[in-house]
């Protein structure tokens, strides 16, 4: 009997990548073909989990990774930059990628800016499930996304009508960006958006499915998210040798746990002085630090020789290396926020766009660490929220509770589950 085929569409970073990684694998432990369609950056990754891959994008990578990154992370344009420019202007070149794979597909899961997989999922005769990978996909009335601005925040949290203000002006801007996948969809003779909606927004939300595969920590599917949500837990994934190089095993092992610095895979290169800055707040605190520069252009900006007590490495894996953190001090993507609520340990989060600023003001809320606008990250002012992370008794109870928790959590399981029952429902149809 043929292994049954399902097709996982997605578009983004590692964060976007990494819990369709998680799911698929344990879909293949059960006998199911997974094939995964993304960016060509994404190739090995999934070589690596052991899945097949396709490239389901004609979006290129950047030459100037700088350039793209200040582009892509501007507070008012990055996002348009990302949906319109990018995910919106591919959903040609994508769908033709993807049509022939879902050929023989029984299933297809889609992330957000999935728009050609989406349209698959919703015209095929296929079981359709989408993901949310982080409490902001919803834009829910109930549990509005942080904008970063902490009294505007509290105003729009205070009554679901304003969070549903909040709601109309969001799809209303943001609709523009996504002319090109309606016009596309009248090529295919569709209507140019779904029964469900704008495909940024509520249509991204599939027929058969919702999976929410975020840690319960971060947020519950609010109200008014689709009936058939259901929240996976964390979906994590850990590669292959997700161990620490013998090196930075040696520095750590050599003194007391370091401050972490990272801006994870997309935007360390928006952070031109966020590793200067980090060295010089270590230094400020006597701490050894631990610096993930993310391409050896980042690591260039730095001196060829570093002090003894700071080490540098490109990339490190984040569950081995969070785990011997006295802090960790990320950007706020949501693969990085739960790997570091895994760990146990404090987290100043320092956002630079999308969904980073929900993400950090949801582990502010958990008691757990405290945030820092990218805009205004300096070594004093992070010296200054650190000492007080660092010397706050209740801040590791909690930390330490809330890795309990997520350490329990098997999201890839739950999801695989869901996706199977799915496949099975449409089957009695």
């Amino acid at each position: 009997m043929t292994a049954r085929h399902i097709v996982m569409a997605t578009v983004g970073s590692q964060g976007d990548l990494f819990p369709f990684l998680a799911a698929g694998r344990e879909l293949r432990q059960r006998g199911y073909r997974v094939t995964i369609g993304a960016q060509g950056i994404h190739r090995d990754a999934v070589g690596e989990a052991g899945l097949d891959f396709v490239l389901a994008s004609g979006i290129a990578e950047p030459e100037d990774k700088a350039a793209f990154a200040a582009r892509a992370f501007h507070p008012w344009r990055g996002p348009r930059f990302v949906v319109r420019d990018l995910a919106a202007a591919d959903v040609a070149s994508s769908y033709a990628a993807l049509a022939p794979v879902c050929a023989d597909a029984d299933a297809i899961v889609t992330s957000t800016l999935a728009f050609a997989g989406q349209i698959l999922g919703e015209t095929r005769r296929i079981t359709w499930l989408s993901a949310a990978l982080s409490p902001a996909v919803f834009l829910s009335a109930f549990d509005p996304p942080a904008t970063g601005i902490e009294w505007l925040d509290r105003f729009l949290r205070s009554s679901p009508r304003r969070g549903a203000w909040v709601r109309r002006i969001g799809e209303t801007v943001t609709s523009p960006w996504t002319k090109a996948v309606r016009s596309f969809r009248q090529s295919l003779g569709l209507a140019t958006v779904s029964a469900w909606g704008d495909p940024f927004h509520r249509g991204q939300h599939a027929r058969d499915g919702v999976l929410a595969m975020y840690s319960p920590l971060l947020g519950r599917p609010p109200p008014d998210s689709p009936a058939h949500t259901v929240a996976t837990g964390y979906c994590r994934y850990v590669p292959s040798g997700d161990v620490l190089p013998p090196d930075m095993a040696a520095f750590l092992d050599a003194g007391d746990a370091p401050l972490v610095f990272t801006l994870g895979s997309a935007a360390v290169h928006a952070g031109e002085a966020f590793l200067r800055e980090s060295m010089t707040t270590a230094a400020a605190l006597g701490r050894r630090a631990v610096l993930l520069t993310g391409s050896p252009e980042m690591r260039a900006r730095l001196p060829v020789t570093l002090p003894g007590e700071v080490f540098a490495a490109y990339y490190a894996p984040h569950g081995a290396l969070f785990t011997r953190a006295a802090a960790v001090v990320h950007h706020g993507g949501i693969g990085t926020t739960q790997e570091a609520l895994r760990a146990g340990c404090p987290e100043l989060v320092v956002p630079h766009g999308f969904d980073q600023p929900d993400n950090a003001a949801r582990i502010v809320r958990l008691g757990v660490g405290d945030v820092l606008p990218a805009s205004r990250y300096r070594a004093d002012a992070a010296t200054t929220l650190l000492r007080a992370l660092l010397s706050d008794e209740g801040v590791a109870s909690r930390a330490q509770r809330a890795a309990a928790v997520i350490r329990a959590e098997n999201g890839a399981r739950v999801a695989a589950d869901v996706i199977e029952q799915a496949i099975a429902r449409r089957l009695r149809k």
